[in-house]
């Protein structure tokens, strides 16, 4: 069976007899089981499921309807599923009921998303209501129908290892579709899957009630749905009816063994221990009553991972002794006792890993070496030689030079080895004694350590282990006097002729030139240079400038270089310029700018020893002059853009004489019988003098040059401030985000520049990158105020406006908005505001302004964030009131927000910012709070910063009616500390109430900024 082709249209692959089409499944029922119930079925169940459900969600178009009582809460659905949509919902759960609700597995082989739509579908399918998780009935577990029961418990438990499952496994399961457009549906960003599970998290308190609740009944006889509970529709179906008797029973304890099991594990990873302690060791008497011969019905325990939790909770499993394993881990939280018999005892019987040994030892070692933990004086050296015994006999690689520390601590290192090793030289097998011996003779013949050879001779036990030859070898060792030198080894003359081994010229250039590339050193580029011309001096025939691909330098630069007659120079002066470019395009200007003075040094030098022959065939003086004024530039691109970079930084260059270099460069335009500058030095001139305030200079620039038009045009405007209307910067970014369509084709003849919307696509591309360069605070509110404005128009709606300074120097209108990219306007001030805020970081209506784009542009998370940022700037951290910058129309933006994101008590509270409580809003946002309340908005928390009594009197009716007593109360209560403090004076009143807000501020900015 094969789901790799087009199912829609089956003829465009050829199709094996054997293969069954997914909408097979819906024609014949049948096939789904026959299919599952294969030992290896292709696809597997969960694929089935993913390949359902993919099919289901190109489909999918339901609508919601919510309706709210006074007394209870109902969900009706309006559902414009077809039939086929739910056919496919029904099949995805029978494929669940056939894998027996394995959360486990399921949660390992489906995507987050997709294991949330599975539990949708069940709440919907069996207890006949829509819900948009996290947010579910919260019924009591004890007057529910069996299926609603079963649902709930599910849910609440997927809930739970959900977030445990995330914590231990932080990667999606990857699905493997060769339909690059269904495998682009069904991939879910990691920031996605982390904002399901921050939310499943602030709900999880609920899940743990309801799943408590359910373990306190008694009596309880839980029922499992199962494969023939889901009917699949027929041709003649007019609704959804499943066979609710169809299903399986299972006992109260093989329920509440898995609730109990779930719990513990999630509280162990909350780091509860005391509470995972009872539900573990309730889950382990529970397992112990089960009949675990044969699989169960609905209770999926690992018993290895259940006796692992229950250990780590000091929980007794089954009365058993521990292994040596929990024996070690045990030992080292109880400060290394008995450390030692247990690595002996490990030695013979080899349990432990190797790891946890060689953990153990570097422990210790780095405890002592940092004077962390206090032991006896000898136990490192004695663990170090136990761990050697067990990599000797266990004949693995040995890392580490114990032969040091036992020649370290003299005779007792050797005390030490020995005893170690008479721990299991009685309890050896031959194999073991074979692989003792061969380590004992490389430490007596290789490691040379004093008393060793002799100790072997003395012992009975060891000598034993050795045949004659080999004993014989080890008394050379111990009386070295005895040792007979063959005379062959004291003659250097062998009688071979000796050999000269000589290294081809060619591999000794490939090194050198290897060298060559590395290097950012110019004197060992030079003296590289040198060399390789020393070994061939005909390796000219390949200049060394071209050795490297990847090495480039301007136009203009290569130009003249390439007039320079082959030779150290052209080499040197190339490579260093190549490099010199490598490093500014690492942010390394210091090093850039040092490579560049040393050509230019080495230029003049080579110019002066020149004589008049010489220069004749370089092109004269002409030539050196044009490359030292290429160099100059250069340099001085170099020192603007190490500005840029530092800026706010000021002292890293002279500003004066860089503005003055600036000047100079844009004067060589004027002139015609001089070298020009190139393109993007001019550009970087004219913005530097933009960011220098040297407005008078750039408006009086004469505008041949398209990147002075631009400049001009935001200087004219910074000279006079909105004192009158600048239409060319205004008719230049109008031009600039026209639609392509309606862009000219080519410059005019005259090369002038332009206004109005005959601007030539170069000044369109310098409007965009003069916006990246600006620094200077004028220039960015004039920049940031015009795109403003154009989005207002364009955006064409009071609600959605956005506001910043100097938005009223502006037009109102402009004609033809239809032909003006939206997106382009969008994109270049967003991006200017992250640049502005990257150097500005506290601008206040910058920051107010980065909120109304995102609320514009519906990021409400976002825009809460640079809300919040703008009131902790505006009020010193909460400690400053904020009228005058944060006015009525940020604190509606900001419930807006609250609303979109379902925080409706942040809402409520919100309301008493407004000069007027909106007191119809308020109570509409707190009607909503139960029906759509929000995981991240925590209704309780926010009661103690409400100081309006009117809407705290509507809070303990509405509760009234709710039957909610806990909230009831907590509102009487905080109503009766205002109405203790109401004999106060206003001001008194005023500061209480400014407290409470500065509190609610505190609490947002942890949940949105920080």
């Amino acid at each position: 069976m094969t789901m790799d082709v087009d199912l829609l249209r089956p003829g465009t692959v050829p199709i094996s007899p054997d293969t069954v089409l997914w909408f097979e499944f819906l024609l014949n029922p049948s096939l789904l089981h026959s299919h599952i119930s294969k030992p290896s079925p292709d696809p597997s169940p969960t694929d089935l499921i993913i390949k359902f459900m993919t099919i289901n969600a190109e489909q999918n178009n339901d609508v919601k309807v919510i309706e709210n009582d006074a007394n209870d809460l109902k969900i009706n659905v309006m559902s414009k599923w077809t039939y086929k949509n739910l056919a496919l919902k029904i099949l995805s759960l029978k494929v669940a009921a056939y894998l027996k609700w394995d959360l486990e597995l399921l949660q390992k082989k489906l995507p987050l998303q997709m294991q949330l739509t599975l539990l949708q579908d069940l709440f919907y399918i069996a207890m006949d209501i829509v819900v948009e998780i996290p947010i579910v009935p919260e019924n009591a577990p004890n007057n529910i129908s069996d299926r609603d029961l079963f649902t709930l418990i599910l849910y609440h438990r997927w809930l739970l290892r959900a977030i445990v499952y995330r914590a231990l496994n932080n990667k999606q399961p990857k699905l493997f579709v060769h339909n690059a457009v269904i495998q682009e549906t069904n991939y879910v960003a990691s920031t996605i899957n982390d904002e399901i599970i921050r939310k499943l998290e602030l709900h999880a308190t609920n899940s743990i009630n309801f799943l408590n609740t359910v373990l306190q009944l008694n009596d309880l006889k839980p029922k499992v749905l199962s494969l023939d509970t889901f009917q699949m529709l027929t041709e003649n179906s007019t609704e959804i009816k499943q066979n609710w008797d169809s299903v399986h029973s299972i006992t109260e304890d093989e329920l509440k063994c898995q609730v109990h099991y779930d719990l513990a594990v999630f509280h162990i990873l909350k780091a509860e221990y005391q509470t995972a302690k009872y539900h573990i060791s309730q889950a382990r008497d529970l397992y112990n009553k089960l009949d675990t011969s044969t699989p169960m019905l609905y209770c999926n325990i690992n018993k290895q991972y259940l006796d692992g939790y229950c250990l780590a909770c000091e929980v007794p499993v089954e009365n058993k002794a521990p292994n040596l394993t929990q024996q070690l881990l045990t030992s080292i939280k109880d400060q290394y006792t008995n450390i030692l018999q247990i690595l002996q005892a490990d030695n013979i019987v080899r349990e432990i890993p190797q790891v946890y040994r060689d953990n153990l030892e570097l422990d210790i070692q780095g405890g002592l070496v940092n004077r962390k933990i206090i032991v006896a004086r000898d136990l490192l050296l004695q663990i170090q030689c136990l761990n050697l015994v067990r990599k000797v006999v266990e004949n693995e690689t040995i890392i580490g030079d114990y032969v040091s520390e036992i020649k370290a601590a003299g005779s007792k290192g050797l005390e030490v080895f020995f005893w170690a090793f008479n721990g299991v030289l009685e309890k050896s097998s031959a194999l073991d004694k074979q692989r003792i011996v061969r380590h004992l003779l490389y430490l007596v013949l290789m490691r040379d350590i004093d008393g060793l050879a002799n100790k072997i001779l003395t012992d009975a036990n060891y000598a034993s282990l050795f045949d004659a030859t080999e004993l014989e070898e080890i008394k050379k060792e111990a009386f070295p006097d005895d040792l007979d030198i063959p005379n062959l080894l004291l003659n250097n003359d062998w009688g071979i002729a000796p050999v000269d081994y000589t290294q081809k010229q060619k591999i000794g250039i490939f090194e050198l030139e290897q060298r060559l590339i590395l290097s950012y050193n110019p004197h060992e580029i030079r003296q590289i240079l040198m060399e390789i011309v020393r070994i061939d001096n005909s390796s000219y025939v390949k200049p060394q400038w071209r050795i490297n691909n990847f090495w480039e330098i301007p136009i203009p630069l290569q130009s003249v270089i390439s007039s320079i007659p082959e030779g150290f120079l052209k080499d040197y002066s190339y490579i260093l310029l190549a490099k010199s470019k490598e490093l500014a395009l690492a942010k390394d200007f210091p090093g850039s700018k040092t490579l560049l003075n040393i050509v230019e040094n080495e230029v003049q030098h080579h110019a002066q020893s020149l004589n008049e022959a010489n220069k004749l065939l370089m092109g004269g003086n002409n030539l050196i002059f044009k490359l030292l004024k290429l160099l100059n530039w250069e340099s001085l691109l170099i020192e603007i853009c190490y500005y840029l970079h530092a800026w706010p930084a000021t002292n890293i260059c002279d500003t004066q004489a860089v503005t003055v270099q600036c000047k100079q460069c844009l004067l060589t335009l004027q002139s015609t019988d001089q070298v020009l500058p190139r393109q993007e030095i001019i550009e970087y001139c004219t913005v530097f003098l933009l960011n220098m305030s040297e407005w008078d200079y750039l408006t009086s620039l004469e505008k041949q040059w398209s990147c002075f038009e631009f400049a001009a045009a935001l200087s004219n405007v910074a000279k006079y401030k909105g004192q009158k209307f600048p239409k060319e910067a205004w008719d230049m970014v109008l031009a600039a985000c026209k639609s392509n369509r309606d862009l000219p084709q080519k410059r005019s003849s005259s090369n002038s520049g332009s206004s109005g919307n005959s601007i030539s696509r170069d000044s369109l591309i310098n409007i965009s990158s003069t916006f990246s360069r600006l620094r200077e605070l004028t220039v960015l509110n004039i920049s940031i105020s015009l795109l403003a404005r154009l989005h207002n128009i364009l955006r064409d709606e009071s609600s959605l406006e956005l506001y910043t300074t100097y938005l009223n120097m502006w037009p109102a209108s402009i004609p033809n908005a239809k032909l003006y990219n939206m997106r382009i306007i969008s994109e270049y001030l967003f991006q200017l505001l992250s640049q502005a805020l990257k150097y500005y970081p506290n601008n206040v209506p910058w920051l107010r302004l980065m909120g109304d784009l995102n609320f514009v542009l519906g990021y409400y998370e976002s825009a809460m964030k640079y809300y919040l940022e703008a009131i902790i700037v505006a009020s010193d951290l909460f400690t400053l009131p904020v009228r005058g910058q944060i006015d009525d129309l940020v604190y509606r933006r900001m419930i807006k927000c609250c609303a979109h994101l379902q925080c409706n008590t942040q809402a409520v509270v919100l309301c008493q910012f407004l000069d007027e409580v909106d007191y119809a809003l308020a109570f509409k946002m707190a009607g909503n709070e139960q029906k759509n309340a929000a995981p991240n908005d925590a209704m309780d928390a926010y009661y103690h910063c409400i100081w309006d009594t009117t809407i705290l009197e509507y809070l303990i009716n509405l509760h009234t009616k709710r039957g909610e007593h806990h909230r009831k109360q907590l509102a009487i209560k905080v109503i009766g500390l205002l109405e203790l403090n109401s004999n106060n004076n206003e001001e008194i009143q005023r500061e209480a109430a400014n407290t409470r807000k500065a509190r609610f501020l505190r609490a947002l900015a942890k949940q949105y900024v920080y």
